[in-house]
């Protein structure tokens, strides 16, 4: 199955190429065509793969290690404080990697105050965790809502960026991503073992030698991580954190060494299917920002898996 699911994340990369205000056919490209393919829709592409990837494994990850089928980026409040570090960066005059940082930075503190909150005895209470969660993302939202009130020269940029959208494209960033992301799948792979445990019972995984400690604040930080980037990068785009891990996991089961691999390659394919949407639905040219599309068809569509799979969103 591994092999398929890469043979049709590599098309529908072939048909990013293709698709968008004027759809190409590849047996008939001339020279300003191919240049096209070259310079804007390839690194396009393939950015809308690595964000859409980040964020498919950090909502796996994080669905894990606390325990709860609501939890993701948003949920957790780690996009919104994301969001919030981004937008104060762009506000004050901020560029480059350093609105990464600032966005990474107020992601975490955001997730660990969350986490702290929701801890209880040593235990995390998934409702507190939940309801934390919404409360940091009203404290976020208000606090980027007084952003752009009183920054009004960035106002435009910053309602523009919040839509979501793989708008500031470059191979730089596309390195940054692939770097990041590989890292961070790497370490999940080698540690899926110690996942499953941690996933069953706390008890039984320290007692078979895993620091429950050190593994859970360990993907706590490059799950972060992977988010920050991606809402730094791209803005906010909604529900491919949420959806996508319980897809996986209805399919695939719950085993985190096939979870991890569907999560990521599934959010690839979410993203690159969306940003194409995006470039093409709207004639004439103009380019419907990404987020909005996953917000709308994935809601809709976890509704659907909601109504119809249940019982094996979680449980597998």
């Amino acid at each position: 199955m591994r092999p398929m699911a890469l043979l049709i994340l590599a098309l529908l990369i072939a048909a990013g190429l293709l698709c968008g205000p004027q759809w190409l056919n590849p047996l008939q490209l001339t020279a300003f065509q191919q240049q096209l393919i070259v310079d804007l829709r390839l690194p396009r592409v393939l950015f809308a793969a690595l964000i859409g990837a980040m964020l498919g494994l950090s909502g796996s990850i994080y669905q894990l290690t606390l325990k709860n089928p609501l939890a993701d980026s948003f949920t957790t409040g780690a996009a919104s404080s994301s969001a919030l570090g981004a937008v104060v960066a762009i506000a004050v005059g901020v560029n480059g990697y350093w609105v990464s940082l600032c966005a990474f930075v107020a992601g975490l503190f955001g997730l660990l105050s969350v986490y702290h909150m929701a801890q209880d005895r040593g235990q995390i209470n998934p409702v507190t965790m939940i309801l934390a969660g919404v409360v940091m993302n009203i404290v976020a939202s208000a606090v980027i809502s007084f952003t752009k009130y009183f920054y009004e020269d960035s106002l435009t940029a910053i309602v523009y960026w919040l839509m979501g959208g793989i708008f500031m494209v470059s191979w730089d960033r596309l390195a940054v991503c692939a770097l990041v992301l590989s890292l961070s799948a790497f370490y999940f792979h080698r540690r899926s073992t110690a996942l499953n445990l941690l996933a069953l019972d706390e008890a039984s995984a320290q007692s078979l030698g895993v620091n429950v400690h050190r593994l859970r604040t360990l993907a706590f930080v490059l799950s972060t991580l992977l988010v920050s980037i991606a809402v730094s990068f791209a803005g906010i785009i909604g529900f491919v954190g949420l959806i996508v891990p319980h897809v996986a996991r209805s399919l695939f089961g719950s085993d985190m060494k096939h979870n991890l691999f569907y999560s990521t390659v599934m959010g690839a394919g979410l993203l690159v299917i969306a940003d194409g949407a995006s470039r093409s639905i709207i004639p004439g040219g103009a380019e419907l920002p990404v987020g909005i599309l996953t917000a709308l068809v994935g809601g809709s569509f976890f509704f659907y898996l909601l109504k119809t799979r249940r019982r094996s969103l979680w449980n597998g």
